[in-house]
C-alpha cells in the first residue's frame, strides 16, 4: 500500500500492515488506526493525524517534520532514534512507548502522557510541555532549559540533575518531589517556596 500526498484519510485501518521507507506530504489522517504498523524509517511532512492510533507500531528512525499528532495514541510504540522537529504531539499518549535516542526539536508538546518513561539525559529545551504527564519519569539530567512546563505533573519523577533554567514552572505541584541537585535559577526558586506555602514579603 501506497499513502498518497496531500490526501486525507477518514477511519481507515492501516493495522499490521508494512509502510517503511516511504514520505508523506500534507496529507491528512482522521481517526484511523496503525496498530503494529510497520513504520520504519518513514518521513512525514506537514502531515495532520488526528486521534490515530499507533499502539504497538514500529517508527524506528522516523523523521517527522511540521507534521501534527493531536491526541495520538502511541501506547507501546516502538520510537528507537525518531525525531520530531517543530512538530504538535497535543494530547498524545506516549505510557510504554520505547523513547531511547528520540529526539524532539521544538514543537508543542502540552498534554502528553508520558508517564514512567526514561527521558534521563534528554535534551528538551525550548519546547512547550505545558500540562504534560511525566509521572513517575526518570528525568535525571534532562535539559528543560526554557521550556514551558506551566501545570507540568512532575510526581515521584526523579529529576536530580535536571536543568529547569529559564522553564517556565507555575502551576507545579512541588509537594512530593525531591529537588536536590536540580538547577534552578533564583525566579523559579521564589515560585517553589510559595508553591509550598510559604510567604514571601
Amino acid at each position: 500500500m501506497i499513502l498518497q500526498d496531500k490526501t486525507e484519510y477518514t477511519n481507515e485501518l492501516f493495522d499490521d500492515k508494512s509502510l517503511s521507507e516511504i514520505t508523506i506530504s500534507e496529507s491528512k489522517f482522521n481517526n484511523c488506526s496503525f496498530k503494529n504498523t510497520r513504520l520504519k524509517e518513514i518521513m512525514t511532512k506537514e502531515c495532520n493525524f488526528v486521534e490515530c492510533d499507533f499502539s504497538n507500531s514500529y517508527l524506528n528512525a522516523s523523521v517527522h517534520e511540521n507534521s501534527t499528532f493531536l491526541n495520538c495514541n502511541f501506547e507501546g510504540a516502538k520510537l528507537f532514534n525518531a525525531d520530531f522537529v517543530d512538530c504538535r504531539m497535543v494530547g498524545a499518549n506516549l505510557v510504554g512507548a520505547d523513547l531511547t535516542a528520540l529526539k524532539i526539536i521544538g514543537g508543542d508538546w502540552s498534554y502528553v502522557i508520558f508517564r514512567h518513561n526514561n527521558l534521563s539525559g534528554f535534551d528538551l529545551r525550548r519546547i512547550k510541555f505545558a500540562g504534560a504527564d511525566f509521572y513517575g519519569c526518570n528525568l535525571k539530567e534532562t535539559n528543560f532549559g526554557e521550556s514551558d512546563l506551566s501545570g507540568a505533573v512532575l510526581t515521584k519523577a526523579k529529576i536530580s540533575g535536571a536543568n529547569l533554567r529559564g522553564a517556565k514552572i507555575a502551576g507545579i505541584d512541588f509537594k512530593n518531589i525531591e529537588l536536590k541537585d536540580v538547577y534552578l535559577d533564583y525566579m523559579q526558586a521564589g515560585i517553589i517556596v510559595e508553591s509550598l506555602g510559604a510567604l514571601i514579603e
